[in-house]
């Protein structure tokens, strides 16, 4: 969208209009969301427990305080590098200087092998155990590579799935949805929605392009200690 945009529409005509574009598209979320979990069925597990009527969160806290910090804790790095690569276009054109086109370009390009690989990766993680290592060796993967990667797009500016499994297994079937739901929207929230302003907030109060790297690292290196736990755990629950 934001290629088609940036292509087709003038930048007055952009501010004027064409911003409206994205967001009656968008309107499309909810129903489609609706249509996919109608028909979606239940897992037997979760026919099968006893479901209370209600789960207070501070109850879901107060039985499972490890699980909820495990799992707010795996899905930070997923949403703080998902929401900086959203980040791409501003950082391509206030930082690097580049047209609106080129990282409307690369989101693009971004989104497409995120949308592949999670499917990949989903299939994987029924394969691999325990789950929690491909998120892992991924967790290990941004830690090591976000400095190099905006390395070289400061120095050449022309150039998750298996998470929810792995989330949902760190709660009882009673507790899954409360406890799946709050961990990932705290981890949106902060680490997530703040992405590009502590991005922004890096490269002002630095004055080094690379600096949103840093917070990549730190995010990543937060999943990395929650995963080698979940994945230290999943293979004493396996042994017993």
């Amino acid at each position: 969208m934001g290629v088609a945009l940036t292509t087709l529409l003038t930048h007055q005509q952009l501010v004027d209009w064409g911003w409206r574009i994205p967001y009656v598209f968008g309107l499309l979320v909810g129903p489609v969301g609706l249509y996919i979990r109608s028909r979606m069925s239940e897992t037997p597990e979760f026919l099968a427990a006893e479901k209370p009527a209600a789960v207070p969160i501070g109850d879901l806290l107060r039985r499972h305080p490890d699980s909820f910090l495990l799992a707010l804790g795996a899905a930070i790095v997923s949403n703080s590098s998902y929401y900086l690569l959203l980040y791409i276009p501003t950082y391509g054109i206030k930082t690097l200087h580049l047209p609106a086109y080129t990282g409307f370009v690369a989101t693009l390009v971004g989104g497409v092998v995120l949308a592949v690989f999670s499917v990949v990766a989903g299939y994987w993680s029924d394969i691999i155990k325990p789950r929690a290592r491909i998120m892992l060796i991924t967790a290990w993967g941004f830690l090591l590579a976000s400095y190099p990667c905006f390395w070289l797009m400061d120095k050449y500016p022309s150039l998750a799935t298996a998470m929810f499994a792995v989330l949902a297994e760190q709660f009882p079937v009673e507790t899954r949805a409360v406890g799946m739901a709050l961990a990932f929207s705290i981890s949106v929230t902060i680490f997530g929605g703040f992405a590009p302003f502590f991005a922004t907030w890096l490269i002002t109060k630095t004055g080094d392009p690379l600096s949103p790297s840093y917070y990549l690292m730190a995010t990543a290196f937060m999943s990395v200690v929650a995963l080698m736990v979940i994945e230290r755990r999943s293979k004493r629950h396996a042994g017993r």
